[in-house]
Order: C-alpha cells, then structure tokens, then sequence
C-alpha cells in the first residue's frame, strides 16, 4: 500500500520499501554482473578483465588527429536537439512520475521488465522482435553491440553539455524504483541507444516484419525509466531525436558492418 502525506508526497508502506530495497539490490547486482561480463576479453585462452576506457580520454584520443578541430569539435557534437525544458514544465514531468511511482506499486510485473532492463546491453530484447537468438547471425548481433557501445559514449557528451538534475535531485521526496545512474539525466542514453539500433537496423532490413516492433521496444525501454522515476519524460524524447539525428553519422560510420549484417540475412 502506497499512503499519501499532508504535502501530496507518496509514504511507502513498509512491504512496498522492502519490495523498493530488493529491486534495488538486485539491479545494482545485475548490473554490476553485466559489466564485469562486458569487460572480459578472451586471449590466447585465458581471459583478463579489461577496464572500459572512459569515454572523455576517448574523445581526446580521437581529437589528436584533428587538432584544428577542436574548436568546433565534431559535426556530431553539435546537433541541433533541444535544449530541456524549463523549471515550471520539470515540476509537471515530476508530478507524473510521482503518479507512475505510485501505479507502480501494484504492476510486479512491470517492474520486473524494469529489472530486465536495468543494463543498456539490451540485446535481448532487441534480438527478439528480430526473431533471431545470440547463437546466430554473429556480424548482426557484432553490429548491434557496436552501435550500442557508440551510442552510449556519445550520449554522454549531451548529458555534460545540458548538464540536467535527475527528478530526485530536484525533488528529494520523490522514491526512484531504481538507484540514479552517475550521470546527467537528458537525453536518456537508454532511448538513445534503443532509437539509434532501430534506425540502423530499420535500414538494413528494411522489409524485416520486425522493425515496427523494434521501434516499440525502443519506446518501452524508455519508459520503463521514467517508470523507475530515474528520466523525465523529456529525456526519452530527446533521446529518440538525438538517435535520429545521429543515425546518419552510424550509418557511415557502420557501414562494413551494415553490409556484414545483411549478407547474413540474404544467405
């Protein structure tokens, strides 16, 4: 049961805070499994733990072969999504999720998706509306993570640039279903990441009876996080522009993969 104070702010019951603190113990560990997962290489038979390479040193190293560059940085730094919306309209995006925090409560099942969801490497729920398993069809799942792994890192550069409080920060009495992650919160890199899969994919295979669904895949992983009370509204949406956006640059950048990944489907 979920009680109401005097000030409209949600009391969670003690059976839902023990529910909030096992959801929240079990997404640290998964997550925490999933990147020591992530960080493992095979060489030679034995494997070492390789520590990922932090995504600012990796801009400086890009950087030295474009030093005249700098000033403007890459045309993919800039793109024109906008900028978040401002204190009145925030306060309104926190009053939903404190809305959704609470129709939480009695949805166990969506909050087990959200525990599903709780790493970026959402390759499975990816693989699923392709019909394919991570058994198979290894140049397009190599795609997918590539595009996954290059997303992630350019959607931190957004999240310094606007810099946005996630909604407990700016609203302490609000519960997150989930721990805030140790960034900024817009765009969401979870639909970023989402988006920029189905872009890519939806241009690979185009006539794929999948593709819609991969689209609402997107959407849904997106918001879940506002369901967890960790993005805004507007993150999600930001993030979908961004990926749209920035698919061009993918589509580039990927497209040894690309024809890799559609070889694989012609055969």
């Amino acid at each position: 049961m979920v009680l109401r104070s005097a000030s409209a702010g949600p009391v969670l019951s003690s059976s839902y805070a023990r529910i909030l603190a096992k959801a929240k113990a079990k997404a640290k560990a998964k997550a925490k499994a999933k990147a020591k997962a992530k960080a493992k290489s095979s060489f030679g038979g034995a494997e070492f733990e390789l520590a990922p390479a932090p995504w600012e040193e990796m801009r400086e190293l890009h950087l030295l072969s474009h030093p005249l560059n700098r000033a403007r940085a890459f045309a993919w730094e800039n793109l024109g999504i906008p900028a978040p919306p401002d204190p009145d309209f925030t306060l309104h995006e926190i009053a939903d999720l404190r809305a959704k925090l609470t129709a939480l409560y009695d949805m166990p099942m969506r909050r087990a998706e959200i525990l599903d969801q709780v790493s970026s490497d959402q390759i499975t729920e990816i693989l699923r509306p392709l019909g394919i398993s991570e058994d198979g069809f290894p140049a397009t799942i190599g795609l997918i993570a590539t595009i996954l792994d290059m997303a992630e890192r350019v959607g931190y550069i957004y999240k310094r640039k606007f810099s946005r409080l996630r909604p407990n920060q700016i609203a302490p009495d609000l519960r997150p279903f989930l721990d805030n992650p140790p960034h900024e919160s817009y765009p969401s890199n979870h639909s970023f990441q989402m988006y920029c899969v189905a872009e890519v994919m939806a241009r690979v295979l185009p006539e794929n009876p999948g593709m819609s669904e991969l689209f609402y895949v997107a959407q849904r992983v997106a918001e879940n996080r506002e369901w967890a009370g960790i993005h805004y509204a507007s993150d999600s949406h930001a993030g979908r522009e961004l990926a749209r956006q920035f698919s061009p640059y993918l589509y580039l950048a990927c497209r040894r993969q690309m024809r890799a990944a559609l070889r694989e489907w012609l055969q």
